[in-house]
């Protein structure tokens, strides 16, 4: 268990193989294994706990990167190795090790989701530093544009799409786009997850702040914010909370609301398919 242990605080590594080469072993050197099923359990669960302290302490000052590693190391010792441990156990024991695979995956589930908090933790103080609408108030780029003239793409929205962008890249990298999660039980996949949170903190910190400041738009500025934030919903809306749809649909009905007469303003009847135009790259990195 030493070396194991000291293998995962090293490497980040769960070396399932060892333990399970370790247990085949035991059928040649043990002449009555049936009747130390209570020892070679308890064996089991010490050594697959030294591995995940390892593994928490391999985290220890360490980035994000090393705790989306930890998660596919438990996620993918939950999904083979302790199988493949428990039926050799199963085996060696004659059936009488019926809670080893309960012990097992306790031990291994309990850090993957101390660590896959923490990354989403994370993700949320990540999106929420990105999705500030800055000065709003300004009268600058309030003049009349020109019917033929781009705008450029809103530099909260460019700021947002990329954490977002970032966090998706983060995650298939170290658990690939089709590994389900199985402490949801509805076969979610951990990218879904990262994607969601990330999603809906960018929404809600956006629509929480256009609230604050809806006294400080300008009716002209509060149809633009009213396209930003259709653009969001559309292009984010698989990953959407219904809470977080809600959140963004009320918003934007007040943001219409303040723009009353001065609709469809500075960026014109077309300004969601602008958006739609300027915003194409992200869109493509975010959807399939």
């Amino acid at each position: 268990s030493r070396k194991l242990s000291a293998n995962a605080s090293g490497n980040g590594t769960f070396d399932g193989a060892s333990l399970l080469a370790c247990v085949q072993k035991l059928s040649d050197d043990l002449t009555r294994p049936d009747e130390c099923a209570t020892e070679v359990e308890k064996g089991c669960v010490l050594v697959v706990t030294k591995c995940c302290e390892g593994l928490t302490s391999y985290v220890k000052d360490r980035s994000d990167a090393a705790r989306l590693r930890v998660v596919a190391e438990c996620a993918d010792a939950l999904n083979t190795i302790i199988g493949d441990v428990v039926r050799e156990v199963s085996y060696l024991t004659n059936d009488q090790s019926e809670t080893l695979e309960t012990s097992l995956s306790s031990v291994v589930s309990t850090l993957e989701g101390e660590m896959f908090d923490v990354y989403l933790e994370s993700v949320k103080r990540n999106v929420e530093s990105c999705a500030r609408l800055g000065l709003i108030d300004s009268t600058e780029g309030e003049s009349r544009v020109k019917a033929d003239e781009v705008t450029p793409f809103p530099p909260y929205l460019a700021a947002s799409f990329l954490s977002i962008v970032r966090c998706r890249a983060q995650v298939e990298r170290a658990l690939r786009e089709a590994t389900v999660r199985n402490a949801e039980g509805n076969g979610a996949t951990y990218l879904f997850l990262a994607l969601q949170t990330a999603s809906d903190g960018i929404v809600e910190n956006i629509c929480l702040e256009l609230k604050a400041k809806l006294t400080r738009i300008r009716p002209t500025r509060a149809d633009a914010f009213a396209s930003h934030l259709q653009f969001l919903i559309n292009t984010l809306k698989k990953y959407l909370s219904d809470e977080t749809l809600a959140l963004a649909s009320d918003t934007r009905r007040m943001l219409l609301s303040k723009a009353g007469a001065k609709r469809h303003g500075p960026e014109g009847l077309s300004g969601l398919e602008n958006l739609e135009r300027l915003g194409r790259v992200y869109v493509m990195c975010l959807n399939e």
